[in-house]
């Protein structure tokens, strides 16, 4: 999955979840044209753990109030680029639908389409963002046509709690499964074991927002590999 804070970070900035006594959808979102933010972290795109520090710049564009563009680009030579569409349910619940494509120098491509959602509770945030991901590496190897395709359904639940207005803490669960994996290899496919790779993992952390500048600090626990656990840190402009 795209490290977490990429899902947190191209929605909360963006929408600011009003007390629930407004009762409306103009209530609920509060419509800025533009923002991004700066982040590093020992993750890469697809959320592996790397040992070098990756820097990625994520942006994204309000069309209107329902459509949105948005891409990223890292030190890591990822490059992504995607579009929104929101809507409400009930007038409480935020919906995005997503659909994204991405790929960088070493011939790694990447077609996402995903889920995000979000509904306000007093001074919590409760989310959801559900990812399937489309992943073909085409690595360049003399005299051998070698590709591998991957398909990945990825789920996170949260929360996030407003303890001020300039301080908020953040925590989720993430399931990342592999559901499709075969190597091809000339004219020979290999498929990998039915059950696939599987990770498991939370994260905690704050946002501070300080007049329109929001630092975003978290943890990463592996729940497969403590070895692979990572600190990730962001700084997001929404003004």
């Amino acid at each position: 999955m795209k490290n977490f804070l990429a899902v947190i970070l191209i929605h909360f900035p963006f929408y600011s979840f009003a007390s629930s006594e407004q009762g409306s959808e103009t209530g609920v979102v509060d419509f800025i044209t533009e923002t991004f933010d700066i982040s590093v972290s020992n993750s890469d795109f697809l959320g592996d753990y790397s040992s070098d520090y990756v820097f990625t710049l994520n942006a994204s564009y309000n069309i209107n109030e329902t459509w949105r563009v948005f891409g990223s680009l890292d030190t890591d030579e990822f490059l992504d680029v995607g579009v929104g569409y929101s809507f409400f349910i009930a007038e409480k619940v935020y919906n995005e639908v997503s659909v994204s494509v991405g790929g960088n120098t070493e011939k790694t491509y990447v077609t996402t389409a995903g889920l995000f959602s979000a509904t306000q509770w007093n001074d919590f945030v409760f989310y959801t963002n559900f990812e399937g991901q489309y992943i073909e590496n085409n690595p360049d190897i003399p005299n051998f046509d070698v590709q591998r395709q991957q398909i990945f359904f990825n789920k996170l639940v949260g929360a996030n709690y407003e303890v001020t207005q300039w301080f908020s803490l953040s925590a989720s669960y993430g399931h990342d499964q592999n559901h499709y994996d075969v190597f091809s290899v000339n004219d020979y496919k290999f498929t990998a074991p039915m059950e696939g790779y599987a990770d498991s993992y939370v994260n905690l952390g704050f946002i501070l927002n300080l007049w329109g500048v929001k630092p975003y600090i978290s943890y990463r626990f592996d729940l497969n590999e403590s070895e692979a656990s990572y600190w990730d840190f962001s700084l997001s402009f929404d003004f």
